[in-house]
């Protein structure tokens, strides 16, 4: 006997995609989604699932126009004039829903939406304006703007990238492989192409720059504060070192003057694909999801984005560390090289693109440790095995690694 599939609530709002498909924004107790529909024979509507043609049908939206188009509350972004047919689901677990069609296009739907402002809006749009190659090439964006609140993301169409690899994959591989050999020297090659990628995206993403305001300044020091409360909480070496760990998140208030950009504000090795052809591409444009919505589309210094990513090479060779039998110098000197090296490299790209403006370095450690904090909070709340991450990376990054 089949399973009865659970009733769709009644859309809040929808967008005709043609042919008996539809992009339907859903509340289900006060929970906001958007969820492809397709419509059945007996007129009812059910949810689509990948091979019903859903995805299909917005890549048909997609295609009938290039340019800005509004369809009463959504507006729909083309950016190119493709179809492509054949459905697959990617077989992961997701915040969202992500549907392969012809090998050629990644149709994200916002099964879990969130509140606008969306940081992506303007972000992918900048990006593709100024020809920045190292994403995933976007092929359009629907949103959503409902009735006194912020535009959000309801569907997102990149083109898909055969057998890419986050770098929760390939940055583990690669310093195992370095610390094995004893050779830290092998991690260079894949530091200053991804050092390189991030100063490229911090460059074309320069035109929204603006100077940080005494209250930006506050802010971010206040936030990361809060976050430090909420790890002593949690965690005995955060309440342990909690002057030691103040003291540097306090240099945090001091950024007011400095330059900020509209940046990645997520940033770390598992935005960060590699493709089959060893390229490597930044993907997830959502913003931080511990913060607010309604400053996760604020601009930020450029400095996060690059704390977010070096401390990631960190969290990749406690993983590797976790998984393989490694000499500790060895994993110390991989993890060292692939972290400076990233940071080196990017300061030098910047440099030669003529944007070094944007980089100050005064509190990369700050921010690092900010990371530390938020994956302890993480951890002790939503996932408890992910503990020995934070566990780790707090005594290296205070000094009082054994």
């Amino acid at each position: 006997m089949c399973a009865t599939a659970p009733p769709v609530p009644e859309p809040v709002d929808s967008l005709d995609l043609g042919d008996g498909r539809r992009l339907a924004v859903t509340s289900d107790g006060g929970r906001l989604a958007a969820l492809p529909m397709v419509r059945s024979a007996d007129g009812t509507w059910r949810r689509a699932r990948p091979g019903d043609g859903a995805a299909e049908a917005l890549l048909g939206v997609l295609a009938a126009g290039t340019g800005v188009t509004s369809v009463g509350d959504f507006t729909v972004r083309s950016w190119a004039n493709r179809d492509a047919s054949g459905e697959r689901g990617v077989g992961v677990d997701q915040t969202n829903e992500s549907v392969i069609v012809g090998d050629a296009a990644v149709v994200k739907w916002a099964t879990h939406l969130q509140e606008g402002p969306h940081p992506a809006i303007t972000r992918l749009t900048t990006l593709r304006d100024a020809g920045f190659a190292g994403i995933p090439a976007p092929w359009g964006l629907v949103t959503w703007h409902a009735p006194d609140a912020a535009e959000t993301v309801v569907a997102s169409v990149d083109r898909y990238l055969p057998g890419a690899v986050d770098g929760w994959t390939w940055a583990v591989e690669l310093i195992t492989e370095a610390a094995l050999a004893g050779d830290p020297a092998a991690v260079a090659p894949t530091a200053i192409a991804v050092g390189t990628l991030i100063a490229d995206l911090h460059a074309a993403l320069a035109i929204t720059a603006t100077t940080a305001s005494a209250a930006d300044a506050a802010r971010w020091r206040d936030d990361a504060m809060q976050v430090l409360d909420a790890a002593c909480i949690e965690h005995d070496v955060a309440r342990a070192n909690r002057g030691d760990i103040g003291a540097v998140l306090d240099d945090l208030g001091g950024l007011d003057g400095t330059p900020i950009i509209e940046a990645h504000g997520d940033l770390h090795v598992g935005q960060v694909l590699r493709g089959a052809d060893g390229s490597f591409a930044v993907t997830d444009f959502d913003g931080n999801p511990v913060l607010p919505a309604s400053q996760r589309a604020l601009p930020v210094p450029a400095v996060l984005d690059v704390a977010g990513m070096a401390q990631s090479f960190t969290h990749a060779a406690i993983v590797a560390d976790r998984y393989t039998a490694l000499d500790p110098a060895a994993l110390a000197d991989a993890e060292a090289a692939a972290r400076d090296g990233f940071v080196d490299a990017y300061r030098s790209r910047l440099g030669a693109l003529g944007q070094d403006r944007l980089y100050d370095p005064r509190t990369l450690r700050a921010f690092r440790l900010q990371q530390v904090l938020r994956e302890i909070v993480y951890a002790a709340r939503h996932l408890p095995r992910w503990m020995y991450v934070p566990d780790a990376a707090l005594p290296r990054l205070m000094g009082r690694h054994p």
